[in-house]
């Protein structure tokens, strides 16, 4: 496949991806209803990667499984589900005016996670060849994956993700995934460490999980909100504005 064959495909992929009119983009918006993962922060600037299906080989992920970009700290900067065709993926970069890390920086090493559904089993993909581009990000570059191979099981762990949308004007989502049902704290503080809010303070069941935070009365700034789950601790900023 030559170079401007793939671009086209990865230019119409992309278009698909954010259409609202198109009959095939409802396949895309399918396949932005991720379980496994989040969704990530839209901050206006990406790169678009597109894995061509022959890049699988052999060992193609089922329909409903889902792939995830992640940056160098471990943070998911894109996710999609498989729909057995060529997929692409808005890999989201940082913005600049916020203090939370939403996406990547440039030239930032991204790599990818797969998650294939039937064994609720996450697997780390190595990328053996790009036809076009490589491993670091760029904004507005269109990255084509040719080539790929899962590399180790991986241990799921607590996780959890950048609110959505972020900065939050009212309302938003916190997202989380829970290896085993287990009781969790998630709840909001100030720049001060001050408790601002419990969000919830209750056992869950293994799996992922969404929760809502509404913010009238919040005066704009730096938050923080943090997930206890066990001796397992993770938190992350968001930004409130008015």
């Amino acid at each position: 496949m030559n170079h401007l064959h793939i671009i086209k495909v990865a230019l119409v992929s992309m278009t698909l991806l954010f259409s609202t009119t198109s009959a095939d983009a409802q396949d895309y918006r399918k396949a932005l209803d991720t379980q496994r993962f989040s969704q990530s922060v839209n901050t206006g600037q990406n790169q678009t990667l597109l894995i061509l299906d022959s890049s699988w080989g052999e060992n193609k992920p089922e329909i409903g499984d889902e792939i995830a970009a992640y940056d160098s700290q471990g943070n998911m900067v894109s996710s999609v589900v498989y729909l057995g065709e060529h997929t692409g993926l808005a890999l989201w970069g940082d913005d600049q005016y916020t203090q939370a890390k939403e996406g990547l920086s440039k030239e930032e090493t991204f790599h990818l996670k797969w998650w294939k559904k039937s064994k609720n089993e996450l697997v780390s993909l190595e990328v053996s060849e790009f036809e076009r581009g490589d491993d670091t990000y760029n904004k507005d570059e269109i990255t084509v994956v040719s080539e790929l191979k899962s590399d180790q099981i991986l241990v799921q762990e607590l996780e959890l993700f950048q609110n959505i949308p972020n900065p939050v004007a009212g309302q938003t989502e916190i997202n989380f995934y829970l290896p085993q049902k287990n009781n969790v704290y998630l709840g909001v503080f100030n720049n001060l460490g001050q408790e601002i809010m419990v969000l919830a303070n209750k056992s869950f069941d293994a799996g992922s999980h969404k929760v809502e935070m509404v913010s009238p009365n919040l005066e704009a700034g730096v938050y923080f909100y943090k997930l206890i789950s066990g001796n397992e601790k993770h938190s992350k900023q968001m930004t409130v504005v008015k």
